[in-house]
């Protein structure tokens, strides 16, 4: 038995090592463990304590509705997790560890979905990372009630948690040094567009030349004293909240023009990135913020001619220019905080002044 456990330890580990290297998958790391333990059911699971619900992103030998039943509702149950907080990080415990049997069994967790849908009776497993409202383990269900050979089992989890945190450790900081497509960064700098990549929390993790000097010279986008972004709209800053919490799902990007401090338009994108789900799990998302100045189309073309040469006011010589640059009259409204429909009596008085009846006809009068 001693030589199965170290041989367990060994092959366990490399299929660690050669899962962070992409040697091998995690599937094939949990298909692995659970074996370790008669009838073995394998899982990564993610709890947030200010949710209900759980999140699995890796499992063997679970059924998808088995899962889905835990992840929905019997992870809220689970009395094993709030226990788990009174153990060390690292150290491998079986669920009488944490839960004597004879109460376990009287729990709507094991009545409900521990024994009648997984087919288990107890499990094994060990606290990966542990923060203040969340926590990230590694577990495997079994039908073993044997309780020397479910201590071995744990004894393996707390042989094998170095190697899972030195894992963990790896993956957080490769993902801040290297960042999600660093390369960007550069490329956005080439045509002159900020990009800005923000983590949890609204945390900037990385800005390009582009987005420092947007910030600096008056772009709607500020970074606070502790890093956060932010921005002149709470619409937007709340926006970016949202997308940046492990609460929400991956949606559309955002896009909003915004007037900055200099009383230039900027067109702003909340982008929420797609990531590896391991990585998503222990970093939290990444979102991209990609900012572009709303230059005019014709250098030359600027306010002070055009209300020189068609006699406009400026509110009027500032929808005109917008036109000019790409932007549509409900960018224009929503930019400068007015409705919809002030815009388009601005527009009705420019046509009136420039003899034209149309979008297209005014910008085409305007690039002469």
């Amino acid at each position: 038995m001693q030589c199965n456990e170290t041989a367990d330890l060994a092959e366990l580990t490399d299929l660690v090592y050669g899962c962070l290297f992409g040697e091998c998958s995690w599937q094939e790391f949990l298909d692995r463990l659970a074996t370790t333990v008669p009838n073995g059911k394998a899982a990564f699971h993610y709890h947030d304590f200010t949710e209900p619900i759980a999140r699995v992103p890796y499992m063997s030998g679970f059924s998808s509705s088995e899962i889905d039943q835990f992840t929905k509702h019997f992870a809220s149950v689970n009395p094993w997790i709030p226990r788990t907080s009174l153990v060390h990080v690292g150290r491998g415990v079986t669920g009488e560890d944490l839960l004597p049997r004879n109460l376990l069994i009287k729990t709507e967790f094991y009545n409900d979905w521990l024994k009648p849908q997984a087919g288990c009776e107890t499990a094994v497993g060990v606290t990966v990372i542990r923060e203040p409202t969340r926590t990230f383990v590694l577990s495997t269900c079994t039908s073993s009630v044997d309780t020397a050979l479910n201590r071995r089992a744990a004894d393996l989890y707390t042989a094998l948690s170095p190697h899972l945190k030195r894992m963990a450790d790896f993956l957080r900081k490769a993902d801040v040094t290297l960042g999600p497509g660093r390369a960007g960064l550069s490329l956005f700098d080439a045509i002159g567009t900020g990009l800005i990549y923000v983590s949890e929390n609204r945390l900037a993790r990385s800005l390009n030349e582009s987005a420092k000097q947007m910030i600096a010279g008056g772009a709607p986008v500020r970074v606070t004293a502790n890093g956060r972004l932010g921005f002149q709209l709470n619409e937007m800053t709340e926006r970016l909240e949202y997308l940046t919490s492990r609460h929400s799902a991956h949606v559309e990007p955002h896009v909003s023009v915004v007037k900055g401090s200099d009383d230039a338009l900027y067109r702003v994108t909340l982008i929420r990135m797609k990531s590896d789900i391991f990585l998503e799990l222990l970093n939290g998302p990444t979102v991209a913020v990609i900012v572009e100045p709303m230059t005019a189309t014709r250098p030359y073309v600027r306010e002070e001619r055009l209300m020189e040469n068609f006699k406009l006011t400026r509110k009027e010589t500032r929808i005109a220019s917008g036109l000019l640059t790409g932007l549509t009259p409900k960018e224009m409204a929503l930019a400068d905080g007015v409705s919809y429909e002030t815009v388009r009596t601005h527009l009705k008085s420019i046509y009136a002044k420039l003899q034209v009846n149309s979008q297209a006809a005014l910008v085409a009068l305007l690039m002469r």
